[in-house]
């Protein structure tokens, strides 16, 4: 089960670390920008504010070449680290494999495949986009689903968000993609955004009854599909994807990554779907029309597409929601009535909506522009940014503490955008926010 496989993650690493592929080095000429000694003071001076946050690693890719990597606390390149809910964003783009292959539509009843669903008259009426839009009206189910390991290679976080579901007194599923198909409604499909894992594991019974009823191709599990259409064609190693009791994968939250190997994956999102060859051509993995359905502010939330954190000029404000990596926006209290609550728990709703508020302003580069932001985002503040104007890719570790609590994704990010500013914003061929 996924609650012993972190003592056996841990275990793993410590014997043998996986050792990533090499990635190419800083050229100025391919970059776009020399590494001067005042660029690179600038990209340090991101590590060092993530460092004092807790973080344990920040790797920099501009225009395909790396410009900065650093490791601190005791990490290293070659050792895998939890993703955690950084792991969701994988579904979104392979979701966008399965409509380039025929397989689904966006807009399409879930319960045309999901057949339990057809008699209940509100699981009837989820569509595919809800469940990657984390707006289908299933309960979360986070007690049950979630994943309760990571304490041992995220730190306190981690393990204190273990001991609240494990308080919760509720059994966690052998087979997680059957306690998502039951999970009962708490709203109508499209109403309301709920972060949480059982959108993501009824999408992976959704694909996998997908993958089996089609002839035409030859892998059967979501995992499968995701290593023949994503991983390998970009030769990202994967060092560990857990599963249940039943072999199905942690969707929300189960892999792990070196940040060598992560960072590939922000590329292939940079190229627009496309993946540099050998021969020094560029291959067209996913049709970049499909790649943007990723990048489009959802109905219930502006700062969410799918699958995808987003940080642009149609998000934030008004019916956006911040970054829920603690787990807290799926833990149901918001469904208690105002009234009922006590004085602690309103004040806390305050003290979050502050927090929120604040998130969600846009990045902005030296003179006012907003920049559009692109993120994968995991408990602990594990990111990998895509900023499609800069060509630049970045990813960033942390262990999970109350220290770490306080990074701000826009005060990381603006020195490192700062140090491009003499590179022009170059206008993108597929406009992602229409």
């Amino acid at each position: 089960m996924m609650l012993t496989a972190a003592a056996l993650i841990a275990a793993i690493l410590a014997a043998a670390p996986c050792v990533s592929a090499p990635i190419q080095q800083p050229e100025p000429s391919a970059a776009g920008v020399a590494p001067t000694e005042a660029f690179t003071s600038k990209l340090a001076a991101a590590a060092d504010y993530s460092a004092e946050h807790s973080g344990r690693a920040v790797l920099v890719m501009h225009a395909g070449r790396v410009v900065f990597e650093r490791y601190d606390h005791g990490w290293n390149a070659d050792r895998p680290h939890p993703l955690a809910s950084g792991t969701k964003s994988f579904t979104g783009v392979l979701a966008m494999f399965a409509v380039q292959d025929g397989l689904l539509t966006l807009d399409e009843k879930a319960c045309d495949t999901i057949t339990e669903w057809k008699t209940d008259p509100l699981k009837s009426q989820i569509t595919i986009r809800h469940l990657l839009t984390l707006s289908s009206g299933l309960d979360p189910s986070d007690a049950e689903l979630g994943g309760r390991g990571g304490g041992k290679l995220l730190g306190e976080g981690a393990a204190n968000r273990a001991k609240r579901l494990e308080r919760e007194n509720k059994p966690q599923a052998d087979d997680v993609f059957a306690g998502a198909i039951a999970a009962p409604m708490l709203s109508k499909p499209g109403e309301k955004f709920r972060y949480g894992p059982s959108h993501f594991y009824a999408f992976g019974e959704l694909l996998e009854r997908k993958l089996r009823a089609t002839e035409s191709i030859t892998q059967k599990t979501v995992l499968d599909y995701m290593h023949a259409r994503l991983f390998d064609p970009i030769g990202l190693k994967v060092a560990w994807f857990g599963k249940d009791s039943a072999g199905h994968p942690n969707l929300p939250g189960g892999c792990l990554l070196t940040a060598r190997e992560w960072i590939k994956f922000g590329e292939f999102v940079r190229l627009n779907g496309s993946w540099p060859q050998a021969d020094g051509s560029s291959k067209q993995l996913l049709k970049p029309d499909l790649l943007a359905e990723c990048f489009k502010p959802s109905a219930t939330n502006k700062s969410y597409g799918l699958t995808w954190w987003l940080r642009n000029a149609e998000a934030g404000g008004e019916g956006a929601t911040s970054i829920a990596d603690s787990g807290r926006a799926a833990d149901g209290k918001d469904e208690a009535p105002a009234e009922r609550k006590s004085l602690r728990d309103r004040l806390a709703d305050r003290l979050r909506e502050r927090e929120l508020n604040r998130q969600n302003r846009p990045m902005t580069a030296p003179g006012g522009k907003k920049v559009t932001v692109h993120m994968a985002a995991g408990l602990g503040k594990q990111r990998l940014y895509i900023l499609p104007e800069y060509d630049l890719v970045v990813v960033r570790f942390a262990e999970a503490t109350r220290a770490g609590q306080s990074f701000d994704d826009r005060e990381f990010l603006k020195p490192i955008v700062e140090a491009l500013a003499p590179t022009t914003p170059k206008p993108q061929p597929v406009e992602p926010h229409r």
